[in-house]
């Protein structure tokens, strides 16, 4: 016996097997049932959600010998025949291959006969929206005023195509994209049915390969049992589809909450070599962190590996990822190279992670629980000592700045930060000629002067901050929140961007 697809195997029979469609089955149902038959119908939305399969389903319905019925006994010579597409009544069109003016003259002839057999005579017009314009105006009339035996059921991917004069004349039906839990259920079902073996995560990567298509969904699994030959595993859709497993994304979480940055580019040349479409990538990354943050939310502790469980982030972390994510999403669709711009959006994540708000800064909290953290936690003293040292440092550097009496208006202001052996003097805006000056006569010198004092090299790096003119953006530098900031960290607004 013939092998059969699996979107052909197990494509619905009867109403109530097709999935994913509640609102246009109850419909047809309701009109079979109170004898409201349309004679027009456009079913309208994605590929693969049932268009086809309901049309038929329909044709059986008016044309079962118990009918018209919601539940044709698929036993009748009717019911057999439109299932295995040989009833003369009932006729399946590719408006594809068929689009031509002469074609759908053709169709008008056939209309003029009553069914042969059936009740009604059923023309079912696939991707009608390729029809010609001389075709539609053909068709036209037909639509309008058919005989009573006849109805029309016009499918399509894309209904805004169809001429608002055809539209006019039909009962719209629109089919929405199949819930993925209800994709999966149906997939579970098929595999026990088909005794395959198959692991929850590595159906959760096919339903987000179909997007929303069932027959998509069951192609694609068609394809892995014949990669796998029974026993289907996530790495193998992960290779079969070229798409990372959900592994790769909590790898991914746990570089960007250290900061690892090579481990990203690790990772990233991992999937570049197994070919993974980077554009789908990131929309897999983005449903990672949505259910991570409803996990944070709804606090789920079996959502995180064992490994993540002991990092230190918040839901407000989650947000900013999911931000940089949302905003960047276009950039990598659009990108020369999807793989530089998803790292590029990666890295971002990594800088989002060190934001800290405004009430944190605004309270000094942080800062003053690491500068107790710096005393309390050195056993040893070490920590301690640095501290001390450097604060040697720099009065010893402030002391020194008073023996420069013609830099001594410009000094004076200065501020200086130790970073290991590394000195840094930030200075008011200075002429590049006054700048110089004070590199050559001012930090040579106490360079010198630290040798002598410490017994250590340290080199002095001067630091001048660029002013661009200030303007102003709807009065913010006015607002409360703005001046506060200002007062409490004794600043200054340096620049207002838009």
């Amino acid at each position: 016996m013939a092998y059969s697809v699996l979107a052909r195997k197990w494509r619905p029979s009867t109403f109530d097997e097709v999935i994913g469609q509640e609102a246009v089955i109850q419909t047809l149902k309701n009109s079979i049932e109170e004898g409201r038959i349309h004679h027009s119908l456009i079913f309208s939305g994605l590929r693969g959600t049932g268009k086809t399969s309901t049309a038929r389903i329909y044709a059986k319905a008016l044309n079962c010998k118990n009918g018209p019925t919601v539940s044709p006994c698929l036993e009748c010579d009717a019911c057999k025949d439109i299932a295995e597409g040989r009833d003369i009544d009932v006729m399946e069109i590719d408006a594809a291959s068929n689009k031509g003016v002469d074609d759908i003259r053709n169709l008008k002839e056939i209309v003029q006969y009553p069914p042969v057999r059936d009740r009604y005579r059923v023309f079912i017009i696939d991707e009608v929206h390729m029809l010609s314009t001389h075709a539609f105006n053909a068709l036209l009339k037909t639509i309008e005023e058919p005989p009573d035996y006849v109805v029309f059921i016009l499918a399509t991917t894309e209904p805004h195509k169809i001429p608002a004069t055809i539209r006019s004349r039909c009962q719209i039906f629109e089919f929405k994209k199949i819930p993925p839990v209800k994709i999966v259920e149906h997939l579970k079902s098929i595999c026990e049915k088909e005794k395959i073996e198959i692991e929850d995560n590595a159906l959760k990567l096919i339903v987000d390969a179909s997007e929303g298509s069932m027959r998509d969904a069951q192609s694609l699994l068609d394809q892995i049992i014949s990669f796998t030959g029974g026993k289907i595993k996530e790495e193998d859709v992960s290779v079969v589809l070229g798409v990372p497993d959900s592994t790769v994304f909590f790898e991914i979480f746990k570089a960007i909450l250290d900061s690892n940055g090579s481990k990203i580019v690790e990772i990233l040349d991992k999937l570049e070599e197994r070919n993974t479409d980077f554009v789908k990538f990131v929309l897999r990354l983005g449903e990672f962190f949505n259910s991570l943050l409803h996990a944070v939310v709804s606090k789920d502790n079996d959502f995180l590996p064992d490994y993540l469980k002991e990092k230190r982030f918040s839901v407000e972390d989650i947000i900013r990822y999911l931000n940089v994510i949302l905003q960047n999403e276009r950039f990598v669709r659009e990108a020369f190279n999807p793989r530089i711009a998803v790292e590029l959006l990666l890295f971002k994540m990594v800088f989002a992670s060190k934001v800290i708000p405004i009430s944190e800064l605004l309270s000094k909290k942080k800062l003053n629980e690491n500068k107790s953290s710096v005393f309390k936690n050195s056993e040893d003293g070490y920590s301690e000592r640095i501290f001390k040292r450097n604060s040697e440092l720099i009065d010893f550097i402030k002391s020194s700045f008073q023996n420069y009496t013609a830099f001594n208006s410009i000094l004076k202001k200065a501020e200086v930060d130790v970073e290991g052996n590394m000195v840094y003097v930030t200075l008011d805006p200075v002429p590049s000629s006054v700048k110089e000056s004070i590199e050559k006569k001012v930090l040579k010198s106490i360079e010198g002067n630290l040798y002598i004092r410490f017994k250590k090299r340290f080199r002095c790096m001067l630091n001048i901050p660029e002013i661009s003119p200030r303007k102003s953006v709807n009065g913010i530098e006015k607002h409360p929140l703005v001046k506060k900031i200002v007062e409490e960290f004794d600043g200054r607004i340096e620049r207002i961007e838009k």
